[in-house]
């Protein structure tokens, strides 16, 4: 028997991230409240019940072997629940590579949600969320997408009140930054420090929509690393804010900045202005959770 499916993959961006120092295992703790936005790569599959082999195919600058983590993913599912099938994954990317957009944890988790959906369910809710934490931190986020607090590695997820879709930029110098460095760089020099209330007047001022108060409550404790190792950032920072940005942040490690906008005709506005200063603009908004579904 033959199936298939096909999952949108969505990037997502972090509005609130802070990071402690780092544990005797060498992993920093982290609370960050994260927001899937519209920019998706595509995942399609097909599976052949009791066939044999795993084929990846990508389009677009990603990996295609066993270093890609839909291959990964598609493996450890395999692995954990001893089903044997036969695996041809085509992946369609469409977000940047190490970018702070969390672009390779949405394909493994799309993975892992196509496989369990195809396989009747082959393992629980928990099952699954410890399965994509064995994958990386951002992937159990990306079961549940939308607006949510990640805390632990990221990997502890609870859904929030959902922000409604505002307009935002992305931005990328159109070069690399890898989380590793980023999280050496901050060990050396440290970050702002974070506000007193923590996340909590962002979550609770979010499903209101007001990009203004948004932007006044952004924070990321990574983003001064991210900056000392690629000025450039730092100036796509200082660019949105003379051009009326609601408010800018790095997401996550970097260096993908976001630009919030108030409405579509500032996005509008804001767009043409970044485009002069950045080689990849991409004009999105905010994604609830629930959007995404097996098909």
């Amino acid at each position: 028997m033959r199936s298939q499916a096909v999952l949108e993959a969505p990037a997502k961006i972090n509005l609130y991230l802070e990071a402690g120092p780092p544990r005797p295992d060498g992993y920093h703790p982290v609370r960050t409240v994260l927001q899937t936005v519209e920019l998706c790569d595509l995942v399609e599959m097909e599976v052949t019940d009791g066939g044999e082999g795993l084929y990846l195919a990508v389009e677009g600058g990603a990996p295609s072997g066993e270093d890609n983590l839909c291959h990964r993913a598609a493996a450890v599912f395999l692995a954990t629940t001893g089903l044997r099938m036969g695996i041809k994954i085509r992946l369609v990317k469409r977000i940047p590579q190490a970018a702070g957009l969390g672009g390779g944890s949405s394909d493994a988790a799309a993975v892992l949600r196509i496989l369990n959906f195809l396989s009747g369910e082959a393992l629980s809710r928990e099952e699954l969320f410890r399965t994509a934490a064995t994958l990386g931190m951002d992937v159990p986020f990306f079961l549940v997408g939308g607006t949510a607090l990640g805390e632990g590695r990221g990997e502890r997820i609870t859904p929030l009140p959902q922000a409604p879709p505002l307009p935002v930029l992305l931005v990328n110098p159109g070069a690399a930054l890898t989380t590793g460095d980023v999280y050496r760089r901050y060990d050396l020099s440290g970050g702002d420090d974070p506000p007193a209330q923590g996340p909590d007047s962002l979550i609770a001022f979010l499903p209101a929509g007001d990009a203004g108060l948004i932007g006044s409550l952004l924070y990321n404790s990574l983003q001064r690393a991210a900056c000392e190792l690629m000025p450039e950032v730092g100036s796509l920072l200082e660019w949105a804010a003379a051009a009326g940005a609601a408010g800018a942040l790095v997401s996550g490690s970097g260096p993908t900045v976001f630009v919030l906008a108030a409405g579509d005709e500032e996005a509008a506005s804001l767009e043409g202005e970044m485009r002069r200063h950045a080689p990849l603009v991409v004009r999105t908004s905010f994604r609830m959770a629930g959007v995404s579904q097996v098909g």
